[in-house]
């Protein structure tokens, strides 16, 4: 399931049916809403995100890509692309280096609850950074990551709220997109 908002036929018949005389200027009235449904859109994807997950609204934001509506094409889209998250952006315990540590790492990528990660270590390495040693020797180790960005918006409570919200904006703002101009016309 993705979050659209369909515009077809009987939406723009029924935009320039209320738009009477200015008729012609329907499809930057739906251009118009669709742009702010797509800005909602892109802010409940970082909210909605941020419930479930242990993650900052850039590291989310930085994954976000938008393609506005214009007249000649009604067509807003947001994207979510993004590589694997370094675990130490989530909520790691405890983040200070200490060699001589005996108790495990706990790491919480969801708000579900922090596991204990055995065997990974925290290093400062131009940062502070979660790896795990391949084996029982000093090198090779590997760095710790969690879910991607469009990992995590692969469920579907809160696509459907995302869609749904997107719908209400998308709707709401064609209602005054229509006000506007028709009180602008009244006015000249």
């Amino acid at each position: 399931m993705r979050p659209t908002i369909n515009v077809n036929e009987s939406i723009t018949d029924d935009v320039k049916r209320r738009l009477g005389a200015f008729e012609k200027k329907a499809p930057q009235v739906v251009a118009s809403a669709l742009n702010r449904a797509m800005t909602n859109v892109a802010t409940n994807i970082s909210k909605e995100t941020r419930k479930s997950y242990h993650i900052k609204a850039t590291d989310i934001k930085k994954t976000i890509s938008k393609t506005r509506a214009t007249r000649a094409n009604i067509d807003a889209i947001v994207v979510s692309r993004g590589n694997l998250i370094p675990l130490d952006r989530f909520k790691v315990s405890p983040r200070k280096v200490s060699p001589n540590r005996k108790t495990p790492i706990k790491a919480a990528v969801k708000k579900t609850g922090a596991k204990k990660l055995k065997g990974a270590f925290v290093a400062d390495v131009h940062g502070i950074k979660v790896f795990k040693r391949q084996t029982d020797r000093r090198l090779p180790i590997d760095r710790l990551f969690g879910p991607s960005v469009p990992q995590m918006l692969d469920n579907d409570v809160n696509r459907r709220q995302i869609n749904v919200e997107g719908r209400n904006t998308f709707y709401r703002r064609l209602d005054h997109e229509i006000d506007r101009i028709l009180s602008r016309g009244l006015q000249e």
